[in-house]
């Protein structure tokens, strides 16, 4: 009961009244607020179309405060009736019911009056056919609060206080899934405009404007919105997360049921502490990477310490060969001298000889001569593998020259052939040299570069002999082909061997510190990664592989004829 009864009810009887024209006056002013009761009472109606006002009853325009249907008709669009923050919502209501029937239920409303104050209606919409074209028909009947709930709209605009001044954003529905009220933060994070969803929008209208504008991707949106509705029937307190793609942040939603079958539904912005997250976990990947990094670098310090040790030994054992081998080639080559002199003091001695003792003597000398020659030949070529030797264990603190290319190759494919055999008796392999005399000398450091060839060949020696021994085929021959080939600015060393070969996965690792394909004890992994490095790094060079299992190996060696030499802090720059 409002105000308005109240009054009605207080006025005095007729009968009261000491003269006819109070009497007149106070019935004329019982018929006036009878009047406004009943108006206030019955519902208004105004149709529309396009935002165009086609109609509006004499009932609605005393409803909104107007002392005419012309003047309301006179209003440029229906949206001059509905405050700023509703005008979304109305839109999309009048958008829904001129796409058929909706259902019949009312919808708590508010409108501008005259005086530009706010009334609060409840709404029905209908769709009718005016004019032979769609238009909306709403129904307005103003709220009449009883005297008991007085305070219920203080009391709610408290409680929206409240929600509002919360961090988090709340959602609140009731248990047929329909908006009961949310705060203006639930907007902000969703990216919603305030006002959009007013209490008693299904919560399927959510996330049909989601899915309109992009947030599930390419999905259909029936069966989408279907499913994402039953994710708030829930029966127990439930976490997620979500992330908004409109504008990036990441939502920790928590849905929690109610005792009166509705749902509250709160969210957090955790998008910081998720960035926070992230850059702990890839500070942690880079602090591991670092120190994995530190410990490969430490074990290979030690295994180039072991190397070095190993090298200075090699060194040593070669000085010592050199000097007995020095010996041989010396008394050798006097041995040859001293047989010359001799054969020569003994000449006028022929012609006291017969036939057979001339012929024995004459073959004796021959022997001697051949055995001497031969003498002075391997010790030569002991020689050279022992220079190699002495220049294959200084490493990389060589000089840069110019260095006659095709002779380093032949010398360290020697040393590896002859290392290989030496542990091997039984290993025999066809070399085959295919030397471009266009190539000639190159600057480069022939120590370092003469470590990179005899690493290759001696890994080319262990494939085609772990192929010929796993095989078993007597027809097999292992093979090794080396070439060089010369450019104007570029010149290139190309060995292909017909052994085990590799498959792709290791071909893409070849290079990495560590890794062998040899078993435990016989391999470092360090070879390959160290030649890299000379090649790629020292030489500016490029090192290509390319290989097929069980069919072949080929690695090509390419260098610039020259190149400026490179510090160590440089290469590690690299």
């Amino acid at each position: 009961m409002d105000d308005k009864t109240e009054l009605f009810r207080a006025l005095p009887p007729l009968s009261s009244y000491s003269s006819p024209g109070e009497a007149l006056s106070a019935a004329a002013d019982r018929a006036r607020l009878y009047h406004d009761q009943l108006v206030a009472a019955m519902p208004g109606v105004i149709v529309h179309r396009d935002g165009i006002i086609l109609h509006c009853s004499n009932t609605l325009a005393r409803l909104l405060g107007y002392e005419s249907v012309e003047q309301v008709l006179a209003l440029p669009d229906i949206m001059e009736l509905v405050p700023e923050d509703a005008r979304l919502a109305e839109r999309n209501a009048y958008a829904r019911c001129l796409q058929g029937p909706i259902q019949s239920q009312a919808r708590r409303i508010k409108r501008h009056r005259a005086d530009t104050s706010v009334q609060w209606f409840d709404q029905l919409l209908e769709p009718v056919d005016w004019g032979g074209a769609p238009a909306v028909m709403e129904m307005l009947t103003q709220m009449r609060p009883q005297a008991a709930n007085a305070e219920v709209p203080h009391q709610g605009q408290l409680l929206q206080a409240a929600i509002d001044a919360m961090p988090n954003g709340v959602l609140m529905l009731d248990r047929g899934l329909r908006l009961e009220g949310a705060n203006s933060e639930y907007f902000r994070l969703w990216d919603y405009p305030p006002g959009m969803f007013p209490p008693g929008t299904p919560v399927a209208e959510t996330l049909y404007y989601n899915h309109q504008r992009g947030d599930y991707g390419d999905v259909p949106c029936e069966e989408t919105v279907a499913e994402l509705c039953t994710r708030f029937l829930v029966k127990g307190v439930i976490n997620s997360e979500r992330q908004v793609p409109s504008n990036g942040r990441i939502l920790d939603i928590r849905t929690a049921p109610r005792a009166d079958g509705g749902y509250v539904i709160t969210h957090h912005d955790i998008t910081d502490r998720k960035r926070i997250e992230d850059e702990l976990r890839q500070a942690k990947e880079r602090a591991e990477a670092i120190l994995k990094e530190l410990r490969d670098t430490q074990q290979q310090l030690i295994v180039q310490e072991k190397m070095a040790s190993l090298g200075q030994l090699t060194a040593g054992i070669a000085h010592e060969l050199k000097n007995p081998l020095n010996f041989v080639n010396n008394f050798a080559e006097l041995s040859g001298e001293l047989l010359d002199e001799l054969l020569e003091l003994l000449g006028p001695l022929d012609g006291h000889l017969d036939e057979a003792t001339r012929a024995d003597v004459d073959e004796l000398v021959d022997s001697l001569q051949s055995n001497l020659r031969k003498i002075a030949d391997h010790g030569r070529r002991a020689d050279n593998i022992v220079k190699s030797m002495l220049a294959h264990s200084r490493g990389g603190g060589g000089e840069w020259q110019a260095t006659d290319l095709n002779a380093l190759v032949e010398e360290a494919l020697a040393l590896s052939y002859h290392a290989v055999r030496a542990q091997d008796r039984a290993f025999n392999a066809t070399l085959e040299h295919r030397f471009d005399p266009k190539v000639g000398d190159v600057k480069l450091v022939p120590q370092d570069m003469s470590r990179v060839l005899v690493n290759l060949f001696t890994n080319s020696f262990y494939a085609v002999r772990k192929r010929q021994l796993a095989s078993g085929d007597p027809g097999y021959e292992p093979r090794l082909t080396v070439t060089t080939e010369a450019s104007i600015s570029e010149v290139s060393i190309r060995i292909h061997d017909n052994g085990v070969g590799m498959p792709p996965a290791v071909v893409d690792k070849l290079f990495t510190p560590f890794f062998t394909t040899k078993p435990t004890g016989e391999g470092t992994g360090l070879g390959l990664s160290l030649s890299y490095d000379i090649v790629v790094h020292q030489h500016r060079g490029r090192f290509d592989v390319s290989s097929v299992e069980n069919e072949h190996a080929e690695f090509t060696i390419t260098l610039p004829r020259t190149v400026t030499a490179m510090s160590l802090g440089e290469r590690r720059k690299t």
